[in-house]
């Protein structure tokens, strides 16, 4: 029995800087995989502590917006409620290094658990808000140059008709 085919949503065509090289911020942002060798050396011993920083790679550079949200303590605050607060710590954070993003104050049963889908879910609608605001910059500069057009079109039909004879 042929198994049913799975899609992908559509990524952005990764677009170009200036000075034509790959943009490091283009596409939805996304988390790859968590970085094992980055997980504290007691995480599956005996002397495992209750909490520690889980380091996830991020699919590509985040910008300073993206870096805001996702660093405020309110985004940690509502994903523990999401997860539930029996299943999550009060003192979940969230940091953003370089491409990764540290959780910090969980473990990997509360990631495995719930965590991981709500932080996936959340960089889904931070993508979404994103976009939302650039198409609302983009239609705001459009109807800002459509206007300029128009006054340079309506001064120009203006000096057009004035004589000097």
């Amino acid at each position: 029995m042929p198994t049913p085919a799975t899609t992908t949503p559509a990524q952005p065509a990764p677009t170009s800087t200036p000075d034509g090289s790959p943009d490091p911020t283009a596409g939805d942002l996304h988390l790859l995989h968590i970085l094992e060798n980055g997980i504290a050396a007691e995480v599956g011993t005996p002397a495992e502590p209750p909490r520690y920083t889980v380091p996830v790679v991020f699919s590509r550079q985040v910008t300073p917006v993206e870096r805001a949200r996702i660093e405020d303590p309110a985004t940690a605050r509502r994903l523990g409620e999401a997860v539930g607060p029996a299943r999550v710590g009060p003192a979940l954070r969230l940091v953003v290094s370089d491409r990764r993003l540290l959780v910090e104050n969980t473990t990997l049963a509360e990631l495995r658990d719930g965590l991981a889908a709500e932080l996936a879910a959340f960089l889904r609608e931070l993508g979404d808000e994103v976009r939302a605001a650039t198409a609302v910059r983009a239609a705001t500069a459009t109807a800002r140059a459509d206007d300029a057009e128009r006054r340079d079109a309506t001064v120009h039909a203006a000096v057009e008709q004035i004589r000097f004879a």
